[in-house]
C-alpha cells in the first residue's frame, strides 16, 4: 500500500516503450485523433485505433514500431487520464486541456510520455507535442504547449497527492486514475487495500491468453509446439485448455492460428463454459453469443456433435461469429439474429418451439471486471450503467427460462465486479421462478478453481489473484417445466 504522504510514484514507466518513439509523429497524430473519437464513447479503442492509423498512415501502413506506439500512448493515456489531468493542473494556472478536445489530448499524450514512459527523452516528448499542436491547431498553440509541458517534466516531483488517511477516495482516484463514484463503491465494499489492489491491477496491461482448440490438439501439445518455435507459453492454473503467451507481435503470426489451433479468451472466461458441463448431443443456446469465444468452447466441449443456437441482436456480430466457427473447424453452431431482451420464439426442425438442454447468458454488463483490457471504460460506465446492465440481464434470464427443458442447466455470467449485476440478478430471478435451483459446480472444475468458488457456490474470480479478468457465473438447475 502507498504511504499516505507519497507523492505520486513517477517511476510507474510503460514496459513497452519503443527505441522508434521519437520518431513516431505519425503514431502521435494518430493518438490524439483516436482519444478524440474515444471521449464521444461512441467507438471501442480498436476501432478508434484502426481508424486514426487509416488516417495518418501516408498512403502506407505505419509501422511496427510506430504501430506499437500508437497502442502504448492511446491505452496509456486511458489507463492514467484521471492522474495526468491532476498532474497538468499542477502546472496550469487555468485549465486549458478541459476546453478544446484536440489540446486536451494533445496535453495528456504529452504528459503521459514524460511521466511514465520513461524510454522517451523528455525534450522529444515536449518537441514532439509541440509540433503536434503547430499541425493540429496553429502556431499559436505552440508556446502554451512547450509552456505546460516543460513545466510539467521540472516539477513533477514537487507536488504532494492528497492524503490516503485523510482522503481516501481523492488520494485513490488520482493515484491509479480511476473514477471517484467507483473507487467510494469499492472502497465500501474490499477496504483500502484490495481496492488499490485491484485499481492497480486495472492499470496493469492483460497478458495474452489462449483456449487451446480441443477439437485439434491439447493445451500441452500446443505449448511444446510454441516452445520448439521459441515462443514462452505457460499452462493455465484453471482452465485446462489455457496457455498465457509471450508473444509480441500480431496474434495472427503465432503458428497454427490459420489451422483454428486456438482462440484468444481470458482464463476466466474460459471457465464459464466448464460449468455448463454440455455433453455430445445436447442442444445449447448461448443467448449473447458475440463473438464467439464461449459458443465455439460449448461446441468444442460437445466434440462438435449435437447443436449450439448462438444468438446476437446485430448481424455484423454474428458474422465474426461464423467467422471464428470456419476458423476453428466447428460445424454445429448455427446462427440467429434476434434480441434477447425480447421474447425468444426458437422454432425447432420439427415446427415446435426449441427446448435446450442447456443456455448460456453471458449478459451485457458494466464491464468493470475488464477494465485492463477496456480502460475507456472507467470514463463512459457511470452508477446508471450497473443498474441499467441488471434490468437487461434480469430481462434475458426471463425470457430464456421457458426453452429450457426440466432438468436443464442454466449458466448466468458476466465480466461485472458488481453484485447488483452479479448476485443480487441471481436472487431475484431465482425467487421470481421457483422451479430453479442454485446448484454447486465444484465438481464441474479443475481442483485447483476451488479457491475461485464462493461460499454460496458462485464462481467469483475478482480479486483472487493470477492473471484473470474479473468474473462472475452461477450454475442453476431447471427442476420442472414450464
Amino acid at each position: 500500500m502507498i504511504a499516505e504522504s507519497t507523492p505520486m510514484p513517477i517511476s510507474r514507466e510503460s514496459q513497452s516503450g519503443s527505441p522508434a518513439a521519437t520518431r513516431g509523429t505519425p503514431a502521435r497524430h494518430a493518438a490524439v485523433t483516436a482519444l478524440v473519437a474515444l471521449d464521444t464513447g461512441r467507438t471501442t479503442v480498436q476501432q478508434a485505433i484502426d481508424h486514426a492509423d487509416r488516417e495518418f498512415a501516408r498512403g502506407s501502413p505505419l509501422s511496427v514500431d510506430d504501430r506499437a506506439l500508437l497502442h502504448e500512448l492511446v491505452n496509456g493515456v486511458l489507463r492514467h487520464r484521471l492522474f495526468l489531468d491532476w498532474a497538468l493542473q499542477q502546472v496550469a494556472r487555468e485549465q486549458p486541456y478541459t476546453r478544446q478536445a484536440l489540446l486536451r489530448q494533445i496535453l495528456r499524450v504529452g504528459a503521459y510520455q514524460l511521466l511514465l514512459l520513461k524510454r522517451i527523452p523528455a525534450y522529444a516528448a515536449v518537441d514532439q507535442s509541440v509540433e503536434l499542436a503547430k499541425a493540429r491547431l496553429g502556431p499559436k498553440s505552440a508556446p502554451l504547449v512547450n509552456a505546460l509541458l516543460r513545466n510539467l517534466s521540472a516539477r513533477r516531483h514537487d507536488w504532494a497527492m492528497p492524503e490516503l488517511l485523510r482522503q481516501p477516495v481523492e488520494h485513490i482516484s488520482i493515484n491509479y486514475s480511476h473514477p471517484p463514484w467507483l473507487v467510494k463503491r469499492w472502497l465500501k465494499r474490499y477496504g483500502v487495500q484490495r481496492t488499490i489492489a485491484l485499481c492497480r491491477a486495472n492499470n496493469e496491461p492483460a497478458p495474452l491468453t489462449i483456449r487451446v482448440n480441443r477439437l485439434k490438439l491439447d493445451a500441452q501439445e500446443f505449448q511444446r509446439v510454441l516452445q520448439e518455435k521459441g515462443i514462452e507459453a505457460t499452462l493455465c492454473a484453471y482452465a485446462p485448455a489455457g496457455l498465457y503467451v509471450e508473444h509480441e507481435g500480431p496474434v495472427t503470426a503465432l503458428p497454427g492460428y490459420g489451422s483454428g489451433w486456438f482462440y484468444v479468451q481470458d482464463e476466466a472466461s474460459q471457465l464459464v463454459p466448464l460449468l455448463l458441463a454440455p455433453k455430445p448431443g445436447d442442444t445449447a443456446l448461448d443467448a449473447c453469443a458475440a463473438p464467439g469465444g464461449k459458443a465455439t468452447e460449448i461446441a468444442e466441449l460437445m466434440e462438435d456433435r449435437g447443436t449450439v443456437t448462438a444468438v446476437d441482436r446485430s448481424p455484423e456480430r454474428l458474422a465474426v461469429v461464423e467467422e471464428n466457427c470456419r476458423r476453428l473447424g466447428v460445424t454445429i453452431v448455427r446462427t440467429v439474429a434476434a434480441d434477447a431482451t425480447r421474447r425468444l420464439p426458437m422454432i425447432g426442425p420439427d415446427g415446435e418451439p426449441e427446448r435446450y438442454d442447456r443456455i448460456l447468458v453471458d449478459a451485457p454488463c458494466s464491464g468493470l471486471g475488464v477494465l485492463r483490457r477496456h480502460p475507456e471504460g472507467k470514463w463512459i460506465k457511470t452508477a446508471r450503467s450497473i443498474h441499467d446492465s441488471a434490468r437487461t440481464a434480469s430481462a434475458i434470464l426471463s425470457n430464456v427460462i421457458p426453452l429450457l427443458r426440466p432438468g436443464g442447466v442454466l449458466v448466468y455470467s458476466t465480466c461485472s465486479t458488481e453484485p447488483e449485476e452479479n448476485e443480487e440478478v441471481v436472487a431475484a430471478f431465482l425467487e421470481r421462478h421457483r422451479n430453479v435451483r442454485l446448484e454447486h459446480p465444484g465438481p464441474l472444475l479443475p481442483a485447483a478453481a476451488a479457491t475461485l468458488l464462493t461460499r454460496e457456490g458462485y464462481l467469483s474470480t475478482v480479486l483472487k489473484g493470477g492473471r484473470m479478468d474479473g468474473f462472475f457465473a452461477a450454475r442453476m438447475i431447471k427442476e420442472r417445466g414450464p
